[in-house]
């Protein structure tokens, strides 16, 4: 996948001065969240860094706050190896807020399931604080994969 794919209203518009690289930080630092847990033995004090302390996930229909976001991480196989794929579609700096939307892809391998390809159409609300993005909201959508 596209590390970042502009869209023509995006392209057009004039960013205000500063505001493309904080875009850059905020895709780098929903890159680096991935990596946090692509890892089953992930150091969850560094995973929670990437979240803010009223952080919420909205997944599969359910709402999840840091702590039901932890215990997924304990129903990960152990020999879990986890690819991810972005592809960037909006990222909005406003502040010290920020949103992005973007399509995620991951190649997934483990004993359990095999090897297979999950893709997740996502939107994440980003707050600054303390000088690093941190996210508070993501919503992450799963795309069936055609039968």
């Amino acid at each position: 996948m596209a590390a970042a794919t502009a869209t023509p209203a995006a392209a057009s518009a004039k960013p205000a001065a500063g505001a493309e690289d904080q875009a850059e930080a905020v895709k780098r630092r929903l890159v680096d969240f991935y990596r946090a847990f692509a890892d089953p033995h992930v150091d969850r004090a560094y995973y929670l860094s990437f979240t803010t302390k009223d952080y919420l996930l909205c997944e599969h229909g359910e709402l999840l706050d840091r702590a039901g976001d932890l215990a997924m991480l304990d129903q990960v196989p152990a020999d879990q190896v986890r690819h991810d794929g972005f592809d960037f579609r909006r990222v909005t700096v406003t502040g010290d807020l920020a949103y992005a939307v973007y399509f995620l892809e991951a190649d997934i391998t483990d004993s359990r399931n095999g090897p297979g390809t999950r893709r997740w159409l996502e939107s994440a609300v980003m707050r600054r604080e303390d000088g690093q993005w941190r996210c508070a909201v993501l919503h992450s959508t799963r795309i069936a994969t055609p039968a």
